[in-house]
């Protein structure tokens, strides 16, 4: 008897799944292609995405080369080389606006602009890689770049605000040398008290930064006087 049961209930188990392929069908079809269309757009997707990748890569070095040129033209080309490179790197930004590539055309932009000593431009540019893409390396770096490029344009305040933001949101090499540029700028002002909140927090925060030293001189020379 209970051998005769087992081949029962599969039978019943048999036609209950098929009861129920048969009812629901065409629910079934519509799943199966909704499915089918996520990992084909899915699929395509990524070797779109991944082509874009491939191409921003390439603008990004052809910048790079252009500004590796126009290091070592004559003073007569490199106006000419100038222009490319900047009209280039317009074209990547718009072209890759939340790639990489154009944050990194971006920085060497900058480095252009700061070797010519023009202070703004070399800030406009660092402030905007390190503002208009996602955080990566570069992020850091460009934030203190622009911040530099600002002070020696004369914009203190600029320079500043661009260093605060660096030290609240970031936690990398560039924080140390930029809590101590915020001091020393806040004792160009004569402005004590802020100058010694910056070189405390410094040697509290980043006891191995060899930043930290010259922190410590600065709050024995504050405090003598």
């Amino acid at each position: 008897m209970p051998q005769s049961e087992a081949p029962d209930k599969k039978t019943k188990i048999t036609d209950v799944i098929s009861t129920f392929l048969h009812r629901h069908r065409r629910t079934l079809v519509v799943a199966l292609a909704a499915v089918l269309i996520v990992v084909v757009g899915l699929f395509v997707y990524l070797e779109v995405r991944s082509s874009r990748e491939e191409s921003a890569r390439l603008a990004a070095e052809e910048v790079q080369e252009l500004y590796d040129e126009w290091v070592e033209a004559s003073e007569e080309q490199r106006p000419r080389l100038a222009e490319q490179l900047s009209d280039r790197v317009d074209t990547v930004v718009q072209d890759y606006s939340r790639f990489y590539a154009a944050q990194r055309s971006l920085v060497v932009r900058g480095e252009m602009h700061w070797e010519l000593e023009e202070w703004a431009r070399a800030a406009d540019d660092f402030a905007r890689a390190a503002n208009g893409f996602g955080d990566s390396y570069l992020t850091p770096i460009a934030l203190f770049n622009a911040a530099a490029a600002a002070e020696e344009a004369g914009d203190v305040d600029r320079a500043r605000q661009l260093l605060q933001q660096l030290v609240d949101q970031h936690t990398t090499a560039e924080v140390p040398r930029a809590l101590f540029t915020l001091g020393r700028l806040a004792e160009q002002e004569t402005n004590r008290d802020e100058a010694l909140e910056y070189y405390n927090q410094l040697v509290q925060r980043h006891a191995g930064s060899n930043w930290t030293n010259l922190a410590r001189n600065r709050i024995i020379a504050l405090s003598v006087r």
